[in-house]
């Protein structure tokens, strides 16, 4: 297997390279304190930049780097399903931000009363990618918004990451992991995959 950069690779470059460029402000320099970026529950309507910058955030160079992996995965994944779009991940991960935020504040405040929840990383998003290249690879997908992304159906793929996202949730289980960040990043998916 080869690895070559496409005209189609920007678009997991520039997440990419925000995460790496935040973590060195953040966890290198020191020029930006992690909690004041991080997902607050209890801050979310006072400080609605954190529905942003939370997702960017990394607590240590190995998240970091899980993190990292997970967008080379999705990059795999997605060309292996034949994405036409040169844009598509793009145009998904600020909704995925969006929804997995409301999502995690719903369950955080109505489900747990939780209004001192903070949640740092880009996993949650990584977990949204991955539920809709699951049901890509089971259903296919023409199009999304305007989108023409041509996604085909991959058994294969299906399989893969299918594994991928039950060993992430078996993961989540341990300490100082996000189960439910994780679980409404993937419904987020599997609701943008559906409308």
């Amino acid at each position: 297997m080869t690895f070559k950069i496409d005209k189609f690779d920007w678009q997991y470059l520039i997440p990419l390279s925000t995460i790496v460029f935040i973590f060195f402000g953040t966890n290198v320099f020191g020029l930006l304190e992690k909690i004041d970026l991080a997902y607050f529950s209890g801050r979310l309507f006072f400080q609605p930049y954190r529905i942003l910058t939370s997702h960017f955030v990394h607590y240590d160079q190995n998240h970091l780097l899980a993190n990292i992996f997970g967008i080379v995965i999705a990059r795999y994944f997605l060309k292996e399903m034949k994405l036409k779009s040169k844009s598509f991940v793009l145009a998904l991960i600020p909704l995925l931000i969006i929804f997995q935020s409301c999502f995690q504040w719903l369950v955080d405040i109505y489900i747990f009363g939780n209004r001192m929840s903070l949640l740092i990383g880009f996993s949650g998003i990584l977990y949204g990618i991955y539920s809709f290249i699951l049901l890509s690879s089971i259903y296919g997908k023409e199009k999304f918004l305007n989108l023409h992304i041509g996604l085909s159906r991959n058994p294969k793929v299906c399989n893969a990451i299918s594994f991928l996202i039950g060993i992430g949730i078996c993961f989540s289980l341990l300490p100082k992991i996000s189960l439910t960040g994780h679980l409404t990043g993937f419904i987020a998916g599997v609701l943008l995959f559906v409308f």
